[in-house]
């Protein structure tokens, strides 16, 4: 793909922000690797620096020119097609660890640090963030939190959301706004920090954002549970919540996915069992009563489990998300697997938080039939669901986020008040917001 070149907002803005920021990185030569759902920018600016960043938007709103910003590009797939696009705002130059707090268990980082230094960062003071989200081994922390990614860890530990404890962002008028704040127990106004998760950058830029973090575990064991069929696995999952099992993860996997993650072909219960060397014994001892009570069979699978896991579900091709109640994952999943993927789709499903993963890595013929159909099953079981990536040419016929929700117009006047000329990341969110 061919970068697009400028157009006259563009050329506009190139020049203002040339005058504004003289030093700022700003280049052309490479668009094309920032495109999004086909769309690629004819300018690509780098700010280093909080104050850059603020003149960026400032001059973008000025130029009125259509900005998007990306970090990793990991989970670009995710959202409408752009209404438009003349700028990437590349955050790959704002990578500082501005505070590692051991002592009050938190962390504040730019928006392009990597999650996967982050872990090392923290790792050397015995910490981590538990958040794990497919591909998220080259993902950023600014892109995890536009996109809202999570992964297997959803089970014991949420998302970014319960994590998530300060942010600054820069807004379209390139005003910058704090919430939150450096400690956990925080009450310095409202989770305004909140509405940035998963807006995929249409309410503002994040610019530094502040988590709370645990101590990590002193031993982790995988173990993988292969069952009769997808209700036995969702149960099993359940019933090891509800004794209170030391899990960091539990992932239903389809016959497939565990045939391509764990080594066999059958309904597997995949899980992490982490914390002290005690709890994790007793949680081992506990899981095999239960495997064996389900009449289920415990092994422990190779350590790549976890990182074929999270290749397998990073979203492509054609992926799928549904979302209902815990107690309707089996039934989800099967209907997913018998009546769509026709036993080629891997499917994994986070039972403890109703969550299930689709994914046709090529795509495959019939796509807008298939999410069409996908829907209509999944709304029989109150269900919804949201397309992550999908092949360019059907994400302009669907709204990936499905039906407006009763709370859109809510949406719409928070964009209104964020971005009034909507030069943000125009048309991606739900309700080509």
């Amino acid at each position: 793909m061919s970068s697009a070149a400028p157009s006259a907002p563009a050329a506009e803005f190139l020049a203002l922000v040339s005058h504004a920021a003289p030093g700022i990185q700003i280049r052309s030569k490479d668009a094309a690797t920032f495109a999004v759902d086909g769309l690629a920018p004819g300018i690509v600016v780098s700010p280093a620096s909080l104050p850059e960043l603020q003149t960026v938007l400032s001059e973008a709103q000025r130029s009125r020119v259509a900005a998007i910003p990306v970090g990793a590009g990991t989970h670009l797939s995710i959202g409408n097609v752009p209404a438009r696009y003349d700028v990437a705002i590349s955050l790959e130059a704002m990578t500082r660890v501005v505070a590692i707090e051991p002592a009050d268990l938190t962390v504040t980082v730019e928006p392009g640090v990597r999650l996967v230094d982050l872990q090392e960062r923290l790792g050397e003071h015995g910490q981590f963030l538990p958040l794990n989200p497919p591909g998220g081994e080259g993902a950023t922390i600014g892109g995890v939190l536009a996109a809202n990614a999570f992964g297997p860890s959803r089970y014991a530990f949420g998302t970014a959301r319960d994590w998530l404890i300060g942010l600054r962002a820069v807004h379209a008028d390139g005003t910058s706004a704090k919430s939150g704040g450096r400690v956990v127990k925080n009450v310095a106004g409202y989770d305004m920090h909140k509405l940035h998760i998963g807006a995929l950058g249409t309410l503002g830029v994040i610019a530094e954002a502040t988590f709370k973090v645990l101590p990590l575990p002193s031993t982790r064991r995988t173990v993988a549970v292969t069952c009769g069929g997808a209700r036995e696995a969702c149960e099993l999952a359940l019933a090891a919540r509800d004794v209170g099992l030391s899990l960091h993860a539990a992932e239903l996997l389809s016959p497939a996915t565990a045939a391509a993650v764990a080594g066999r072909s059958e309904w597997t219960l995949l899980a992490e069992v982490a914390g002290g060397a005690a709890a994790v014994e007793r949680s081992l001892r506990e899981l095999r009563v239960l495997a064996a009570d389900a009449g289920a069979r415990l092994d422990e699978p190779d350590q790549v489990a976890w990182p074929a896991w999270s290749a397998a579900f990073q979203p492509r091709g054609l992926a799928l998300r549904a979302g209902g109640l815990p107690s309707q994952v089996a039934s989800i999943m099967e209907l997913l697997d018998v009546e769509l993927g026709g036993g080629r789709a891997l499917i994994s499903a986070t039972a403890a938080a109703g969550i299930i993963r689709w994914v046709l890595p090529d795509g495959g013929p019939g796509t807008a039939a298939l999410i069409e159909a996908a829907r209509a099953s999944v709304a029989r079981v109150g269900a919804t669901l949201v397309v992550d990536a999908a092949p360019v040419a059907i994400k302009h016929q669907i709204d990936v986020f499905g039906p407006p929700r009763a709370d859109i117009a809510i949406m719409r006047r928070l964009k209104e008040q964020f971005d009034p000329q909507g030069i943000l990341s125009p048309g991606r969110f739900m309700g080509r917001i």
